[in-house]
């Protein structure tokens, strides 16, 4: 009975009376609080990851815990928590620049992949370019312009608050040939197959395009096309809802479109919303909603890293054309392996100020270690996916640095 009110009630305050759910908080024009006391001890766990994992000699985090392996998208996110932690007064300002300065001078010694970029992934103690397995590979695996991006979104945002370090950014951009990143408006990466020097390769698909779309133009590159919705966004239709999709799918470009939380969230935590990314995250959300009154099932997706095989998952409204279904980053079905993400959760509680968010937080909130965030909970048994990420722990502190202030840019 208390669950059936509760739908009722939710679906009132979202659904029946969207106007009157505006006037309490409307996410386009955000009203900003201090942390609770609960919620600056969320930000101290998520800390603790960054706290107990600092590699000592260069200064660079791992993604996952006791795996001492980096990609440029969380270190990306590590220039965000550190920042965040800072403002939220977690570190001083001292410790604040102190961390970054050694990631900006660990980041300028990494050997680029021919040359040019940032290898996909690097051995955060020896800064030798390795596969994704950490094994070292000498010539690379390629590059990945989405992942560049968010680095490069780190910087922004670092050089921002801290603008005396400002010259060491601009020395490891110096090194970089950015103009190898686009063609045609749009985002390419360096894919290598086996023995071959590797194939060129159109990146990104709804929302971390546009993602990485805003901070390309932000620094002078030719991304219009990749910036914007319009024309690759679909509409798909499901029970009343319209679930927003990719137009390019497996069928039409080999590689399948996935739909999720993660880079609506990431952008309006460090950009703010927009008028377009905010339309589709709407619905982005609303579907999550509709699937939890729906079954009773609590619903946060995003991309995760996973306790045991597959080790990582796209939990998705849409994938192509299938609904609410979960799939590793070769696009293998694992929706047995379903995860309610505490850094969505986070995410869509900064950002929306919805009862709904209220209720993921509520979900996730025991999943606090001394050593961080776990990455959520499997559906299928509500068990811990007792994991330990740096984008998981990155995220919450962004989540908080958004409820107290805003977004970083």
């Amino acid at each position: 009975m208390i669950k059936t009110l509760y739908i009722f009630l939710i679906w009132v305050l979202f659904y029946a009376t969207p106007a009157q759910a505006q006037t309490m908080f409307n996410p386009k024009k955000p009203t900003f609080t201090p942390l609770t006391t609960q919620e600056q001890q969320y930000a101290q766990t998520a800390w603790a990851y960054f706290a107990q994992n600092t590699d000592t000699k260069t200064g660079l985090v791992p993604s996952v815990r006791k795996f001492q392996s980096m990609t440029m998208w969380d270190q990306g996110g590590y220039l965000m928590a550190v920042t965040s932690a800072y403002k939220l007064g977690i570190i001083s300002r001292d410790e604040a620049t102190g961390r970054m300065l050694r990631t900006f001078n660990s980041v300028a010694r990494l050997p680029l992949y021919q040359g040019q970029l940032p290898n996909k992934a690097y051995n955060i103690t020896s800064l030798t370019m390795t596969d994704y397995a950490n094994k070292p590979t000498p010539k690379g695996i390629g590059w990945s312009a989405l992942d560049i991006m968010r680095f490069i979104t780190g910087m922004l945002v670092v050089t921002e608050i801290f603008p005396e370090l400002l010259p060491y950014a601009h020395t490891i951009i110096s090194k970089w040939d950015l103009s190898q990143l686009t063609e045609a408006g749009r985002f390419r990466g360096l894919a290598v197959r086996g023995q071959s020097n590797g194939r060129y390769v159109q990146e990104g698909r709804i929302g971390y395009e546009q993602y990485a779309g805003r901070t390309g133009l932000k620094i002078g590159l030719p991304v219009k096309a990749a910036a914007q919705y319009e024309p690759i966004l679909r509409w798909q239709g499901y029970y009343g809802l319209n679930l927003p999709g990719d137009a390019r799918t497996a069928k039409t470009h080999g590689v399948s479109a996935v739909t999720t939380s993660e880079p609506f969230l990431l952008e309006a935590l460090e950009m703010g919303w927009r008028d377009d990314a905010f339309w589709v995250a709407q619905h982005v959300f609303d579907a999550q909603i509709f699937r939890y009154n729906q079954t009773g099932q609590i619903t946060a997706l995003s991309e995760d890293h996973i306790k045991g095989p597959p080790y990582f998952a796209y939990n998705a409204i849409l994938v192509d054309h299938a609904p609410f279904k979960s799939v590793t980053a070769r696009r293998v079905d694992v929706s047995d392996k379903r995860t309610i993400s505490t850094k969505a959760s986070f995410g869509w509680w900064a950002t929306i100020r919805h009862p709904y968010a209220v209720e993921l937080i509520k979900t996730v909130e025991h999943l606090q270690t001394d050593y961080g965030w776990y990455a959520g909970l499997f559906e299928a048994d509500m068990s811990p996916n007792a994991i330990l990420t740096l984008n998981t722990n990155a995220v919450v502190l962004e989540a908080l640095h958004y409820k107290a202030f805003g977004p970083h840019l």
